[in-house]
Order: C-alpha cells, then structure tokens, then sequence
C-alpha cells in the first residue's frame, strides 16, 4: 500500500483536512518531493528537493511535516539508521539496509505475514529489516569477505567531541 501515490495534489488537500492539517503550500511540496521520490529519502534529502519549489523553507519545517506525516500514516519513519528516513510503502514489507553505503531496499513479504504466539492480538506495525552489504557494495570490494570490509563508523556528536578534546588537552 503507497498512500503517497494514491493521492493527488487534488486529494491532498482533502487528506489533510480530514487528519486536522491544513494544507499549507510546505506540505504541498513535501508531499510532492515524497511522490516523486525514489526509495527512502532522508530529511535532507527531501529538504533539498522541497527548497526548488519553496526556496524559503526550512529544514526544521521539513522535519516536523515528515513527522506530521508519519503521525497520520502516509508515510513511515525508519529510524535507527544513520539518519531518519521515510517511506511511502506502508503495506508489509521489509528492508535490507547495507552497512557500507546505507543504501535501503524494499522487498515484498506476503499479505499474511505469520506473526508468533503469545504476541497482542492488537498490532499496529510490522517492520522486518535486514542488515549486510549490498551487492554493489560486494562488487567494489572486490574478493574480500563481508567481515573485512570497514564499515563507516558513526559520526560523533558535539557532546562527544567536546568530551574528546577535554580528554586530548586541546
């Protein structure tokens, strides 16, 4: 299910409406950055889309319309990734994310998805995701195992490096 290619920029405005938004001309174009995206655009991503249309926005605005979004269902947010990124695929599927180049790639699950025993009858989400190195990463590196390659690390944060230059003297 794409929720985000079911609508126009007709029936957006009516969508909107009908989750309490208003349909400002941001979540006009976000919602079109989103519909003509390719996979899981970031924040980023889709702030730089967004900005040719509407060169005033912001990325902060950006960032609490996706989330809007994800709210209301017409997309969903993956985190735990190197940066939050969302999807227009709702119905069950699942992602493998590659460790090199953070690439995400979609594959279909069946509609009756075996869920285990004992689990809430009630269940609003299922997310299966998948981790290794994509094929294309596999290629570039030639013969070496998965196991040898370096995978990036992630990038600290401010307080982390305040606290590394407090330990180094600088």
């Amino acid at each position: 299910m794409n929720k985000t290619k079911e609508l126009t920029a007709n029936t957006f405005p009516a969508f909107c409406r009908e989750h309490g938004l208003k349909c400002t001309a941001q979540r006009l174009a976000v919602f079109a950055a989103l519909r003509g995206a390719m996979g899981h655009p970031s924040v980023d991503e889709t702030w730089a889309t967004v900005k040719k249309t509407v060169p005033t926005v912001t990325r902060d605005s950006v960032y609490r319309i996706l989330n809007d979004f994800a709210a209301i269902g017409l997309v969903a947010r993956l985190d735990a990734l190197s940066a939050a990124r969302y999807d227009t695929r709702l119905g069950p599927h699942a992602h493998f994310i590659c460790e090199v180049c953070g690439s995400v790639t979609d594959y279909s699950l069946p509609a009756t998805f075996p869920i285990p025993s004992g689990m809430p009858r009630e269940q609003h989400h299922l997310e299966l995701r998948v981790t290794g190195i994509c094929d294309n990463c596999l290629k570039g590196v030639g013969a070496r195992r998965p196991e040898q390659v370096a995978v990036p690390q992630r990038r600290r944060n401010r307080r982390e490096r305040k606290g590394a230059r407090e330990v180094s003297g600088v």
